[in-house]
């Protein structure tokens, strides 16, 4: 059985081999029916052969007429014009005899240098021109006519005299279609008299082994089940962690935002459960306090020197930890010495100064745009540095994008500018509002935040096509809240966050501005 299946598949690729052989050969050399194909090429070299004596009889009767007209002598006959076409021709060739004879019988009577005789004559010299060129025009007709029969004749030609070889090869390739189509219908019938041979040979059971058994118990390997099932636990849980990583819409490691984004990734911060929202300061040498002092060194990796000095900082959506880096990399940069001022532009939902413990605020962001209200009533010291100023947001307006487009704007940062040394803008959230991309005109680069397990993986992986439509000046991302693998939840331990839509009656620890001016 074995054999006869080895067999079928090797004929029957031959079979297959030269079918395609044979259709690719009637592709090429046009041969469908050899004996219809000589008929009908035949039929077309006598059509042509005919075509081409009516042609040449022309070109004779062309060659007689051409000779009368050249010749003096009118005593010959007018030959005849049968198989010519243009019926032109013999029209002229008729008023020439019909001058010629005139001219001669005038002659005859007047004489020679009779002018008459002589108008007569100029009458016959201007026809013969006319009947030449009739003539010349269409022998030239002619001749094309002639060369393209005499062409066809030859391509039939051709084709007859390689009629023959296509037919043999054509026979020779069916002669092997044959013998290989007779053994594939033998292997098949052999095929199946052996299946009915072996299943009538076959019996309804065999005896493969016969039972053993023992005195005794047989006992079970315990060890090796608890060691299998711990081992089964393990590769479990590894995988349903993995699993659950894979169909998780958000953004897990450093390497998938270096993935779906061309901006470069300059910090990590990790995620530090702890109420205090500044995780900065004197003396304080945490792992995450070093990664922000980490911050602080490439922030001239963004261009920020001297003269550049505006920096803000942005997210997608709210919770990403925006805030949180504005203050502990403000605090960080005023612990070097530097002269730090950070703005609360989050005009929707400020939470800076809650996180800076700046609670006594009289004017604020708001007060400054709105109103007449100079930049230097609105700066306020912090307890946290004395190199640390705030700016704070002031009471909550009704349109917000709109007042951030205000012309104030950039006087405002101009003023910072000359007297701090960094300018940090708490921006909102790129994904909810349209404050940043407006901000960025004004500021020298844009610090966007991206959370672990909290940032979508969509938001990142339209992060390039969005910043060429709306662009953030010089962007590098900060990756925020990184977890242990397989632990946590979302969310800061301190336990902030924040919903960007307007209400009335939010009750915030700032003072509400005054109705009185």
């Amino acid at each position: 059985m074995t054999f006869l299946d080895e067999r079928l598949g090797i004929v029957s690729h031959d079979l297959d081999s030269i079918e395609q052989k044979l259709k690719t050969y009637k592709s090429s050399t046009g041969a469908v029916d050899i004996s219809s194909q000589g008929t009908l090429f035949l039929q077309n070299v006598s059509a042509n052969d005919q075509k081409l004596g009516d042609v040449n009889n022309q070109l004779n009767t062309l060659d007689l007429v051409e000779n009368y007209v050249k010749s003096k002598d009118i005593s010959s006959s007018v030959p005849s014009t049968v198989g010519i076409t243009d019926p032109t021709l013999p029209q002229l060739l008729n008023k020439l005899y019909e001058d010629q004879l005139q001219y001669e019988k005038l002659k005859r009577t007047m004489g020679e240098n009779n002018p008459a005789v002589l108008n007569q004559k100029a009458e016959i010299e201007r026809i013969k021109p006319g009947i030449i060129e009739n003539i010349q025009s269409q022998r030239e007709n002619l001749q094309a006519s002639k060369d393209n029969l005499n062409a066809t004749n030859n391509r039939y030609s051709s084709i007859l005299q390689s009629i023959p070889q296509k037919e043999k090869d054509i026979v020779e390739i069916t002669r092997e279609h044959n013998i290989k189509s007779n053994n594939y219908n033998f292997l098949l019938q052999k095929q199946e008299e052996t299946k009915l041979s072996l299943l009538s040979s076959i019996g309804d059971s065999r005896v493969i082994d016969k039972a053993t058994t023992s005195l005794t118990p047989v006992p079970s390997k315990k060890t090796l089940i608890y060691i299998g099932a711990l081992l089964f636990a393990f590769a479990l849980a590894v995988g349903l962690v993995t699993i659950n990583e894979i169909f998780k819409r958000t953004i897990l490691y450093r390497r998938e935002i270096e993935a779906y984004t061309s901006i470069p990734v300059i910090g990590e911060i990790i995620y530090q459960k702890s109420k205090d929202p500044l995780v900065i300061g004197n003396g304080k040498r945490t792992f995450i306090a070093e990664q922000f002092r980490n911050l602080r060194t490439t922030l001239p990796y963004m261009g920020l020197n001297g003269e550049r000095k505006k920096l803000q900082v942005t997210s997608t959506v709210s919770g990403e930890g925006k805030s949180f880096i504005v203050a502990n990399l403000g605090v960080g940069l005023a612990l070097a010495g530097k002269k730090v001022v950070v703005i609360e532009f989050d005009l929707s939902d400020p939470t800076l100064c809650d996180k800076l413990n700046v609670v006594e605020i009289n004017k604020g962001l708001t007060d400054y745009l709105t109103s007449d209200v100079k930049p230097e009533e609105i700066i306020l010291p912090t307890s946290v540095h004395e190199n640390l100023f705030v700016v704070p947001a002031g009471w909550l307006p009704e349109n917000p994008s709109e007042l951030i487009m205000s012309e104030k704007v950039p006087e405002l940062l101009k003023y910072l500018s000359s007297r701090f040394d960094y300018i940090i803008i708490d921006t909102a959230p790129v994904g909810l509002l349209s404050d940043a991309y407006v901000l960025s005109n004004y500021c020298d680069a844009t610090l966007y935040v991206v959370r672990h397990k909290h940032t979508r993986k969509a938001s990142i992986q339209r992060l390039d096509a969005n910043n060429k439509i709306n662009e953030l000046k010089n962007m590098a991302i900060v990756f925020n809240g990184i977890r242990s693998r397989g632990f946590g939840g979302n969310g800061y331990g301190y336990g902030y966050g924040y919903g960007y839509i307007h209400k009335e009656k939010r009750k915030r620890k700032l003072f509400r501005k005054s109705k009185v001016s």
